[in-house]
């Protein structure tokens, strides 16, 4: 026990020093889906406007003007055919968040400094770590059930590795979402499952339905976390028969289980009926499912929130499950049972990336299961003398990058959910981001050192002052006497251009004077316009294609890939692509703009030019 204790003590000192260290907490709540689950609190307890939502909104924005208008977003609060507006995301987070909130609440209404709105810094600091004190209560619960299994090192050494190695730390300390509090919940599970299969009780039986309901509350996919107390000790065909008698003999556990269940997810049933008049709602209309399409190896590799990419460490957990059976065979087939059918119902979703996480979020709430693998994979490792400084190592290694890699996000270095491979190893490492991560990012392709090519000639250059052409202006130009006025969808700049003079690992690099007016600004970057390259073989087949949005350069002097740039002044965009050598021979390029929202832009002294190593 009082190992158990100091284990405790550890953990909490590192998530409270991580998130003042990230001191998200001030804004966190503002913003994204944590605003969405929050919205639930405050509309509940201060305001009374569910299905309207019209003052919490208004309170929300006349505290922190830059907070979006969700009724204006398409995903965001939108309207049932019973005219109620609905918030889609459901009860789970806003009822754990709600004990914390009531306490800022009552600070709040007596303190002479604060309005009690729901919105001002007491609320934003005590809900904001309410998620700390979930997940501490949950490794609790987890401490308790791997103790059975493993020594107290090993113990050790798996809550140290996901604390510090993997995306936990990130979903407990960079945001307010599901998953740190699914974690703790299903910490919750895994110990009633444990106990309850040791000693029955009806308490227990009561308290696993109640639990699998507050998961189900919390994110409803995940009610397949019932297969966990189902399944709980099941290896073989003898013990899957034993388990259905003992159902069978003691079906009232069954009954409590499904009322404790009841009790808790018919507050999502009361919400579902009073705004759109139907117990069971689909609120994530237009947000689907291709159960027979999961993308497992994207959701695992790839560098947009690929699992294993960002949270390494957990290949060993993996490992660990095919060790698991001399540690205690009754946890593998619960453990694989829910983590396959999570990931496949999770990976078949219409966005496999899901944004924001630094890896994948929705594996946080494996974790829990999965640190049985974890223990095992360690405490194997541990009594192999080669082989035993490995746990230590890796929690090392990859706590450290996990870290770093958090720092990074919170800096603005990099953005794990809209990553590329080239952008990943622009940044990797890296302290502040630079003009070459800025032209990875939008290009997908590592771009060179400016010091390790050498300028060969100028292919093509145009400076618009040519009064054949259309759309040049009079009215802005960085040289000379007239620009292009780049305010329509397609502007095609240069056309099959013969690629003559190009050699085997050339490089080309596109360069363009822009400028954005007052009104040419956009919201986000993703609505700004891009210059692209195209580059073709000599049958006319398109071998290359590469662009930059270049009014994202503009004024962007620390390179950050989320500015959508500066108005009102003159810069210059451009990167680099390296020739393919299936254009070498014969081959042409094309240059043109694509601005699908109509961005306006001026752009003078288009080049392209060719370097070479």
């Amino acid at each position: 026990m009082k190992h158990s204790r100091i284990l405790l003590l550890v953990l909490a000192f590192i998530l409270i020093a991580g998130n003042l260290w990230i001191n998200r907490w001030p804004t966190n709540l503002y913003y994204g889906d944590s605003n969405g689950y929050y919205l639930h609190v405050v509309s509940f307890w201060v305001n009374q406007d569910v299905g309207d939502y019209d003052k919490t909104i208004t309170t929300l924005r006349e505290v922190n003007p830059a907070s979006g208008d969700p009724r204006e977003d398409e995903f965001g609060i939108r309207l049932t055919e019973k005219g109620r507006r609905y918030i889609k995301y459901t009860l789970g987070v806003p009822l754990m968040e709600s004990p914390f909130f009531l306490l800022a609440h009552l600070y709040a209404t007596i303190s002479p400094k604060y309005e009690a709105n729901g919105w001002t810094k007491p609320y934003l600091f005590v809900v904001g770590f309410a998620i700390i004190f979930y997940v501490l209560l949950g490794f609790y619960c987890l401490i308790d059930v791997l103790k059975n299994y493993f020594s107290d090192i090993v113990v050790t050494l798996v809550c140290l590795a996901l604390v510090l190695a993997t995306n936990l730390f990130y979903q407990t300390n960079y945001v307010t979402m599901s998953h740190g509090f699914l974690f703790a919940q299903h910490c919750l599970l895994i110990y009633l499952s444990h106990h309850f299969h040791r000693q029955p009780t009806w308490q227990k039986a009561l308290g696993i339905g109640a639990a699998v309901g507050l998961i189900a509350l919390t994110r409803v996919p995940e009610v397949i976390s019932a297969l966990v107390p189902l399944l709980w000790g099941v290896y073989n065909w003898k013990t899957f028969q034993e388990r259905i008698q003992f159902f069978l003999k003691h079906f009232h556990y069954l009954l409590l289980a499904g009322l404790g269940f009841l009790v808790v997810f018919s507050l999502q049933f009361a919400y579902w009926y009073y705004v759109s008049g139907h117990l069971v709602f689909n609120p994530y209309k237009g947000e689907g499912f291709n159960f027979l399409k999961p993308r497992f190896y994207n959701a695992f590799f790839h560098f947009k929130n690929g699992w294993l990419l960002y949270t390494p460490i957990m290949a060993l957990s993996l490992v660990g499950l095919l060790l698991l059976r001399k540690y205690q065979r009754g946890l593998l087939l619960p453990i694989f049972s829910f983590v396959l059918f999570h990931a496949w119902i999770h990976y078949s979703y219409y966005v496999f990336s899901y944004f924001p996480g630094l890896g994948q979020r929705p594996m946080v709430e494996t974790y829990p299961l999965l640190s049985f693998g974890l223990a095992a994979c360690f405490a194997t490792l541990l009594n192999k003398k080669f082989w035993s400084w490995l746990p230590y190592g890796a929690i090392a290694i990859f706590g450290l990058l996990n870290l770093f890699q958090t720092w990074q996000m919170a800096k603005g270095v990099t953005w794990s959910e809209r990553h590329n491979a080239a952008f990943y190893w622009a940044t990797f490492g890296t302290m502040k981001s630079s003009l070459n991560s800025l032209r990875a990012y939008d290009t997908k392709e590592l771009q060179p050192e400016e010091e390790e090519i050498t300028f060969v000639k100028t292919l093509f250059s145009q400076n618009f002052e040519d009064t054949s052409l259309i759309h040049t202006t009079a009215a802005n130009a960085f040289a000379g006497e007239k620009a292009l006025l780049a305010d329509q969808e397609f502007h095609t700049l240069l056309d099959k251009f013969a690629l003559t003079d190009a050699q085997g690992g050339d490089w080309l690099k596109v360069s363009v004077q822009a400028y954005m007016p007052k009104e040419g600004l956009v919201g986000h970057r993703d609505y700004a316009q891009n210059l692209f390259i195209e580059l073709y073989d000599k049958a006319g087949k398109r071998r290359k294609e590469r662009n930059i949005k270049p009014s994202t350069h503009l004024g962007n002097t620390i390179f950050s890939i989320w500015t959508p740039g500066n108005k009102e002044q003159w810069g210059e965009a451009s990167f680099y692509t390296k020739i393919p050598p299936s254009v070498l021979d014969q081959g042409t390029a094309k240059i043109y703009i694509f601005n699908p929202s109509r961005q306006k832009l001026y752009l003078d002294d288009l080049k392209l030019e060719l370097y070479r190593r």
